[in-house]
């Protein structure tokens, strides 16, 4: 009779005798340790602390220490301080993931920012306000830079608001989820509360928010077609026409982000309804989880029927899929590659602080004179006031037509 397999079951050992024994484990998903020892006053009789790595030998060394205190009838591990180094380690571990790849790295270098201008010991429940101004003042000066080292004075660049702003709201963010984020089997929260609330956060008086022009379009799209990728590999490589023609197009004409466009499916398509057809926005690619129906103008529909000439393809398959891999979109870091070589082709300025959106500005400024509510909803806005505030800009033209036809005003 062939033998069962025995199942490999997650690690863990023991230190310290029976009363001050501490018990290692690693979570059997993501590998990372956690410490448990017995604590009569909790329900479940135990206590456990995530220890926020992987380093086994690291975290036996901890446990021999721990121990020795513990016998000493210091008990460390119901400390359960929410010091710097333990709230971003929980916060990496569970938030970052959910998050797209280029937020992903951002977030780790804003950790790794505020871990060195805090400290990594540093207990965030007593963060003052001296230190959240501090940091602030020397992120505008330049004395420290974007992973939080000092920079020599001769050497300092005033960095704008908004590079500020980004970098204080993320650390208020992390708090305000450690606030929310059980521990000790669910008994309680990592934080009670969040220091950071009232404490200022500088806005960007004047936001770059560049706007692309339809004469920008046609240049850029005009030697679009000429930007090629290369699939397959070894003796099989060959260089093709990229997607980025049809890329553009779809978001220069339906006003949708970057990422949603990358992750259309065929299914996605419905070019039964309406004159030229219509997209089914999904709520999962959508940044507010809403979906949407909306109609093609004849320019995307254009773009549309030249990706099933060139890509046939049925259900759940990707209109932009990776290019050796089928099974996954298009990456935005490729496309915005391709964009930013065809516009530098097109001999046009970059603009500043801005690629993609700037095209999704002009989709939602040239339609200013449209039923607001209309354009939200067109465009994938969920509330009127971010496409105002942030979408639609005042132009040249339209500010001439307001200061040269305006309506006089006569006695009845």
């Amino acid at each position: 009779m062939a033998k069962r397999k025995r199942r490999n079951k997650a690690w863990s050992k023991s230190f310290g005798p029976y009363g001050s024994r501490i018990r290692l484990y690693a979570d059997p998903n993501s590998g990372i340790l956690y410490a448990e020892t017995r604590d009569p006053s909790l329900p479940c009789g135990y206590r456990a602390r995530s220890l926020g790595h992987r380093d086994k030998k690291r975290a036996s060394l901890w446990a021999q220490q721990q121990v020795a205190k513990l016998m000493e009838g210091i008990d460390t591990l119901r400390d359960q301080t929410p010091i710097a180094a333990l709230v971003f380690a929980l916060y990496c571990e569970h938030q970052t993931p959910t998050k797209s790849a280029s937020e992903q790295k951002t977030d780790h270098r804003r950790i790794k920012m505020w871990s060195r201008v805090l400290g990594p010991k540093k207990d965030l429940s007593k963060l003052t306000r001296k230190e959240w101004q501090d940091v602030t003042e020397k992120r505008k000066s330049g004395a420290i830079d974007r992973l939080g080292q000092e920079v020599p004075p001769e050497k300092r660049r005033p960095v704008r608001d908004s590079t500020v702003r980004g970098d204080l709201v993320f650390l208020r963010s992390v708090v305000n989820w450690a606030t929310e984020w059980t521990i000790d089997d669910g008994n309680r929260y990592l934080m009670r509360e969040n220091p950071t609330r009232g404490f200022p956060i500088p806005d960007e008086k004047n936001p770059r928010r560049p706007v692309a022009t339809h004469d920008r379009l046609e240049k850029v799209l005009a030697v679009a077609g000429g930007i090629t990728m290369v699939v397959g590999r070894g003796k099989q490589r060959r260089a093709v026409r990229s997607y980025l023609p049809e890329i553009l197009t779809l978001a220069a004409h339906t006003g949708r982000r970057i990422k949603a466009i990358l992750a259309l499916r065929y299914e996605d398509l419905r070019l039964s309804e309406g004159e030229y057809g219509s997209i089914f926005w999904p709520s999962a690619t959508d940044k507010m989880g809403r979906e949407w129906l909306v109609p093609l103008n004849p320019e995307a529909r254009s773009a549309i029927d030249r990706v099933l000439k060139d890509r046939p393809g049925i259900g759940a398959a990707f209109l932009f899929p990776a290019v050796n891999n089928r099974e996954k979109h298009l990456a935005v870091e490729v496309a915005s590659a391709w964009l930013i070589e065809a516009e530098r082709r097109a001999g046009v300025q970059k603009h500043d602080g801005s690629l993609w959106h700037a095209y999704r500005r002009m989709w939602a400024t040239a339609r200013k004179h449209l039923p607001l509510k209309d354009v939200a909803a067109a465009g994938g806005w969920t509330d009127t006031e971010t496409l105002l505030a942030c979408y639609q800009h005042a132009d040249q033209a339209t500010m001439f037509k307001i200061v040269t036809q305006a309506a006089e005003l006569r006695e009845a």
